[in-house]
C-alpha cells in the first residue's frame, strides 16, 4: 500500500517570544523568561533507568507495527530525550504515530476536520502521579465526541480503529494501559483560521512562518488526499504538517507528559471545506489540557498564544 508521507527528524515543540507586543504581553514575556530560566536551573537530568520500562513498551509496539500488513509507521518522537537535550528535562514520553490510510480516508469523509486526530498514535510515558510506565491513546469515543459523529454510521470504523490500537499495544500488560478521565471534548478545542489564499499558497505561507521561528524543526507531512486517491477514495484536499521545537515543549509537558499524545508535536491541518474555502486548523492546547485534567503551565499558555498570533498573522490578507 503506497502512503504519501514525508519524514524528517528533529526536536519536540516550540514557541518564540520575539514578537510579543503590548504591555500585557511584555509582562507575560518577562515572567515567562524568569520562570522558565529558574526551571532550567532547578531541573535535574532524567536518569537513564527511568527510560527502561517505557523504552521496552515502545520497542514492543514498534515490533507489533512492523509485523502488521495493514499499518505503517509515520514517525516516532521522543519528547523527553529531545527536551532534555535542549535543557528542559521532563519525564519519559515518546509518541508513536502510525497510519491506516484506508481507515483515515473513510473517517475524513465523515468530517474533514477529523484529519487533525490522524494518523493514529500511542504514547509511552512515565505517569507523574505514580512514576509508573504506561501507554495511552485516544479511544474512538473521543472522536465521536470531538467531531460529533453518529455512532451508528461509524460503527464499522470504530471496530477497525479499535482493532488497530489493539494490534499495536499487543503484549503490553493491561495494568500499564492508562485511560484519560474523560472522552468528552468540545469542538471549540480546535482553532481554525480561514485562509484568503489558495491551498498551495496557504501551505507555503504556513511553512514560511514555521521556518521563521529560530528553533523550529519539521517532523514530516501527511498528504491525506494523495493517500486516499491512491486507494481510489475521493476526499477534499487535506494536508498535515508536523513540526516543533524541544525546549518550550518540554517545559509545557514537565508536569503533563500525556500532552505528548495530542498537543506535541504541533499538528497543523490545511484543508478545503465543502464551500471551497481553504482553512488552517490546529489544536487549542489549553482545551486538550482541560480534557486530560493536567497542568496548564505558563509555558503551555505562551505556546498557545504564539500559535494563534503567528499563524493568524501569516494568513492575514496582504
Amino acid at each position: 500500500m503506497a502512503v504519501a508521507i514525508s519524514i524528517t527528524t528533529g526536536n519536540a515543540c516550540w514557541y518564540d517570544l520575539k514578537m510579543l507586543k503590548g504591555r500585557f504581553f511584555r509582562r507575560l514575556f518577562l515572567v515567562s523568561v524568569a520562570l522558565l530560566v529558574a526551571g532550567c536551573v532547578e531541573s535535574e537530568p532524567i536518569a537513564a533507568q527511568r527510560y527502561v520500562e517505557s523504552d521496552q513498551m515502545m520497542r514492543q509496539m514498534e515490533d507489533n507495527l512492523a509485523a502488521s500488513t495493514a499499518l505503517s509507521k509515520v514517525v516516532d518522537i521522543d519528547h523527553s530525550r529531545l527536551a532534555q537535550k535542549a535543557g528542559s528535562p521532563m519525564a519519559p514520553a515518546k509518541v508513536l504515530i502510525f497510519s491506516d490510510a484506508q481507515l483515515e480516508s473513510e473517517l475524513i469523509q465523515l468530517n474533514p476536520l477529523l484529519a487533525l486526530d490522524l494518523p493514529m498514535r500511542v504514547l509511552a510515558f512515565e505517569d507523574v502521579r505514580d512514576e509508573a510506565s504506561k501507554v495511552i491513546f485516544n479511544s474512538f469515543d473521543y472522536l465521536l465526541s470531538r467531531y460529533q459523529l453518529e455512532p451508528e454510521s461509524a460503527a464499522a470504523l470504530r471496530e477497525r480503529y479499535s482493532a488497530n490500537l489493539k494490534a499495536v499495544i499487543n503484549g503490553i500488560e493491561p495494568e500499564s494501559v492508562a485511560v484519560f478521565p474523560s472522552d468528552v471534548i468540545s469542538p471549540d478545542g480546535i482553532i481554525t483560521f480561514e485562509s484568503p489564499y489558495s491551498f498551495e499558497e496557504t501551505i507555503e505561507r504556513v511553512n514560511t512562518a514555521i521556518n521563521a521561528q529560530g528553533d523550529t524543526v519539521h517532523f514530516g507531512t501527511v498528504d491525506f488526499r494523495a493517500n486516499a486517491n491512491a486507494l481510489g477514495i475521493e476526499i477534499a484536499p487535506a494536508y498535515m504538517i508536523l513540526f516543533g521545537g524541544p525546549g518550550p515543549g518540554g517545559k509545557a509537558m514537565a508536569k503533563a507528559p500525556t500532552l505528548g499524545l495530542d498537543g506535541f508535536c504541533q499538528k497543523f491541518l490545511i484543508w478545503e471545506d465543502a464551500t471551497g474555502r481553504i482553512n488552517l486548523s490546529f489544536n487549542d492546547l489549553l482545551a486538550l489540557a482541560d480534557r486530560q485534567s493536567v497542568s496548564k503551565a505558563l509555558a503551555l499558555r505562551v505556546i498557545n498564544y504564539r500559535l494563534k498570533k503567528t499563524f493568524g498573522d501569516a494568513l492575514a490578507s496582504d
